[in-house]
């Protein structure tokens, strides 16, 4: 009977010794430096972006937040390098909006885009929108879809690349409004910019703090922004909604994930991290200089957001015939 006595409360001390021992980890994360994998080059607004979320958390936390670029494939190598790490909160990938067009159009990876992740927080959205160059005769978004539909495929527009969210924006846009607009994919924003500021391209979706140095200088005209509400950057610009192309909303984003796997715990944990450097007035201010809003949504909340990204993108993708390159 000692014998008994003695075995449940070692039975007993264990399991309140396991139950104590996540919230204990948890309580003591980061213990070491922590990993952000960003499948973008150095140098661009979402590496920006990245970077001051590092700066502010390596602040918060008293450890080491480091950016890793590993661009290539619609961020989806930077992808695979989180979701086969270890599920422990050490390894952390930053998706996009663009990863979201990618999850919808890349097959046969070596790890699902959705399910091998924890959506901890959606950082920030950043506006988009569709302009013109300035002395062009398109002088509305009406105007604009007017002269499509009377001229199917004649009228082209940029985007920064086949495949990325721009080019989704231009398609989503054509289902909306049913019209046909002819695609001329650039790698990146620059170059696209430069053909549409000269006037060889009629229009571009793109987003809008790339668009402002221009339109401040007069040479391009933003016709709408495609997010549900106006930019804080441009307030007199309707939305593509309030002009009567409903369901239109398109907006570039960044969003921090961890391996599938991870202890709830430790999500929360750098979910509340995260929080606390996006109350910071500093970091408010630096992200609306950069032409974004912060958001840090709830990790339940930025799932549903997420998934419904994809599931957008894939009846865009199916619908307009968008296949990858090979």
């Amino acid at each position: 009977m000692t014998d008994r006595r003695s075995f449940l409360r070692f039975a007993v001390a264990g399991g309140v010794a396991a139950t104590l021992a996540g919230p204990a980890r948890a309580q003591s994360f980061p213990g070491k430096p922590v990993k952000i994998i960003l499948g973008l080059a150095p140098g661009a607004s979402t590496d920006i972006g990245t970077r001051m979320l590092a700066q502010g958390l390596t602040e918060v936390t008293g450890q080491p937040f480091i950016v890793e670029n590993r661009p290539g494939a619609g961020s989806t190598l930077a992808a695979a390098a989180v979701a086969g790490a270890p599920a422990d909160g050490y390894t952390l990938f930053m998706g996009t909006g663009s990863y979201a067009t990618s999850a919808a159009l890349y097959h046969n990876l070596r790890f699902d885009p959705e399910k091998s992740f924890r959506p901890v927080t959606q950082l920030n959205r950043f506006p988009s929108a569709i302009a013109v160059e300035a002395k062009s005769d398109i002088r509305s978004l009406q105007h604009l879809i007017e002269l499509a539909k009377a001229t199917p495929g004649a009228i082209a527009y940029a985007s920064t690349g086949y495949g990325g969210q721009t080019h989704f924006a231009g398609e989503l846009f054509q289902m909306l409004t049913g019209t046909k607009l002819l695609h001329i994919p650039y790698k990146g924003g620059g170059p696209a910019l430069q053909d549409v500021v000269a006037g060889r391209v009629p229009a571009i979706f793109v987003d809008l703090f790339t668009l402002m140095p221009h339109v401040k200088t007069g040479s391009l005209r933003v016709l709408a922004v495609t997010g549900a509400n106006r930019a804080a950057i441009a307030p007199s610009v309707p939305t593509a909604i309030e002009q009567g192309v409903a369901g239109f909303e398109v907006t570039a984003w960044l969003g921090l994930f961890a391996p599938a796997g991870t202890p709830e715990a430790v999500v929360d944990a750098l979910h509340r991290s995260v929080a606390a450097v996006g109350r910071r007035d500093d970091f408010v201010r630096r992200m609306a200089d950069s032409g974004a809003e912060v958001v840090v949504s709830p990790p339940s909340q930025f799932a549903d957001f997420f998934h419904r990204e994809v599931a957008l993108y894939k009846r865009v993708a199916e619908a307009s015939n968008i296949k990858l390159e090979s």
